[in-house]
């Protein structure tokens, strides 16, 4: 079951993305976007999606309760008194109306009201609401609502559009958009990760599974921001040449923006560092191979930073690879630099991996 609760999650990002680039996109003049065809079919299924896979965590909550109570009086009890049943049952609940206003074809002020509700329930069933309930609910819808607008008109444009007309016109609100977004979702982002730990700790949560997906999450935000720079510089090439096709660049960074849905999904799933029971003092400290492939250490860790010969090289070739992203859009196609990316990502998690050094707590 906790195997089903990261895709589910992934499956929730991909589909709130689609819905909310929908809507940002209806209040856009067709003049100043291209022709983007998406079936209501898709979007009624969409909704219907979210409610199913938000269900998932839920589910592992209340299987994971004693056997000794029925199964019916386990979900009873997790939907009225657990913040992520009550979320569930809100975000059911603004989901069917969204549905009903999406098949009736009803107002886009109504459609984006329904949907700024659910991204609000998702905020309050967060970890981060149960550390600090405003700043989490605030944080995290917002940090969620910007990824989403981000990514939902990204993903229309590049792979629902049917034609590249009136692109200039689209880049001249969609960047600086896009700047905004990002800039809120850094904001939110900091906002997040310090209520949930210490900033001094951040090394030091590199010990736990939870610190090292963040650093994964922090890490593949690098090449998004470079390939968003360059579809920035490439799109300036429609109106010079008529066979210029943006859109394969643009799949190319709503790959790596999925990659970062997956680190973000599986975070989810982790325990927070607070959350963190450890053992004994006398347990083994943590092989290479457990610590690289993000096992539980299970013993209290001070992590120190210290630079060897393996880990500078892998480091700089991290950053060979970026700049191999920013060769390629000249000279090669877009999908070498989506593996580009991949590998910046992977090397430049090894070259900060190796770089540290554990100490043991001993008290």
């Amino acid at each position: 079951m906790n195997v089903l609760v990261p895709i589910a999650d992934f499956g929730n990002y991909l589909l709130f993305s689609l819905l909310v680039g929908h809507v940002v996109l209806q209040f856009v003049p067709e003049s100043k976007k291209p022709t983007i065809h998406l079936p209501k079919s898709l979007l009624l299924i969409c909704t219907l999606g979210i409610i199913v896979l938000t269900f998932v965590p839920v589910l592992t909550v209340i299987l994971f309760f004693d056997h000794s109570a029925g199964f019916l009086s386990k979900a009873t009890s997790v939907l009225t008194s657990f913040q992520i049943g009550q979320a569930w049952l809100f975000i059911t609940l603004f989901g069917i109306f969204l549905w009903l206003t999406i098949y009736l074809e009803r107002s886009k002020y109504l459609q984006a009201f329904w949907i700024v509700l659910m991204l609000i329930a998702i905020g309050y069933g967060s970890h981060v609401s149960s550390q600090s309930f405003v700043v989490g609910i605030f944080s995290h819808t917002t940090h969620f609502l910007m990824v989403t607008i981000w990514v939902g008109v990204l993903l229309h444009v590049s792979f629902f559009s049917r034609n590249k007309e009136n692109w200039s016109e689209f880049l001249q609100w969609f960047t600086p958009l896009a700047i905004v977004c990002l800039l809120n979702i850094f904001a939110t982002g900091f906002v997040i990760m310090f209520t949930i730990e210490e900033p001094t700790e951040y090394l030091n949560g590199w010990a736990t599974q939870y610190g090292r997906m963040l650093l994964f999450k922090h890490i593949s935000i690098i090449p998004v921001i470079m390939f968003a720079i360059i579809n920035s510089i490439l799109s300036k090439r429609v109106s010079a040449s008529s066979e210029y096709e943006p859109r394969t660049w643009l799949k190319a960074e709503s790959v790596i923006l999925l990659l970062v849905f997956y680190f973000t999904a599986v975070l989810g799933t982790l325990s927070p560092p607070y959350e963190m029971v450890y053992q004994a003092q006398t347990a083994a400290p943590p092989t290479w191979m457990e610590w690289l492939l993000a096992k539980n250490i299970l013993v209290p860790i001070e992590i120190e930073f210290a630079p060897t010969l393996l880990s500078v090289l892998l480091i700089t070739s991290a950053f060979l690879f970026l700049l191999l992203i920013i060769i390629s859009y000249k000279r090669m196609s877009p999908v070498f630099a989506t593996v580009f990316g991949g590998c910046f990502i992977l090397t430049l998690y090894l070259g900060l991996m190796f770089s540290c050094v554990l100490y043991p707590i001993i008290y």
